[in-house]
């Protein structure tokens, strides 16, 4: 009987043998090997309804316990209690299997429920951020829009006041380029290279007079070379980034020679900010 409930819970495909005597089950265990390696991967998972319908007998009847076979043979009783416990452990299986499920999907619907309210979270902080850029730029454009306004109001003031004073005469045939530069100086500028038109000699005036350090759009290149013969061996020339240009700047401040920085951008380097102030 034992031997035989074995042969109907290893039935292959579920289906059950019909000869299932002494005689049949020795040939099935004849590779012992084999057999006992079948037993312990045996699918106890998975036991189609065909087998657990033909073992209901076997396990009903009273004689059918390890302790009662053991009397008879101790292998027998080994196997006698594998296919007791197999049953119960499929049996319980069943039970568990669809909490397992269950489970399985409950952790996984969890996972996906916490990934996406951390998106959610993440999209809301990012959201924040813009906000508090978008309120500060509103504050500050606010503030500049006052400002403007009281800029305002004080420069209509200031108008209001000057149109209330008395007309005063002025020479309307004053020329301010012959108050800062005299024949002379503007001779020895042509000399230098300066071309003789109106403007150049304006743009001359400007440099030479002006207390701030001038800024030349040159497209021409005219105004480099004059820049260039007048001051002679005594220009020092760089350009912002070239290697050592600050020591050559430091160097110009110590020894009171001019400095010409070539090929300016948009932007001057901030270390150089308190000299163009004159800081």
């Amino acid at each position: 009987n034992v031997s035989a409930a074995v042969m109907v819970l290893m039935a292959p495909g579920g289906k059950v043998p019909k000869d299932r005597s002494w005689k049949a089950a020795k040939i099935t265990m004849a590779k012992v090997d084999s057999f006992l390696d079948s037993l312990i991967h045996f699918d106890k998972e998975n036991i189609p309804e065909n087998c657990l319908k033909a073992i209901r007998p076997y396990l009903q009847d009273p004689e059918f316990n390890p302790e009662f076979v053991a009397t008879k043979s101790y292998a027998a009783a080994g196997l006698c209690s594998w296919v007791i416990n197999i049953v119960k452990f499929y049996e319980v299986f069943c039970d568990v299997q669809p909490k397992r499920q269950a489970l399985s999907k409950a952790t996984s619907d969890l996972t996906a429920a916490q990934e996406k309210l951390a998106a959610i979270k993440a999209k809301i902080t990012h959201l924040n951020e813009n906000l508090a850029k978008l309120t500060a730029k509103f504050e500050k454009a606010t503030a500049e829009k006052l400002k403007c306004q009281q800029e305002a109001e004080v420069t209509a003031g200031t108008i209001s006041l000057a149109n209330r004073l008395v007309p005063i005469p002025a020479t309307l045939t004053l020329d301010p380029l012959r108050m800062l530069a005299d024949d002379a100086d503007v001779a020895a500028w042509q000399n230098e290279g300066l071309p003789a038109d109106r403007m150049s000699m304006e743009n001359a005036t400007i440099l030479i007079n002006c207390e701030r350090w001038p800024l030349m759009v040159d497209p021409q290149l005219q105004g480099i070379k004059w820049i260039k013969n007048k001051y002679g061996e005594n220009l020092q020339v760089t350009q912002i980034g070239q290697k050592g240009y600050l020591q050559t700047i430091e160097h110009a401040l110590e020894a009171g020679t001019v400095v010409l920085i070539e090929n300016l951008e948009e932007s001057v380097d901030p270390v150089l900010g308190p000299l163009l102030g004159r800081e």
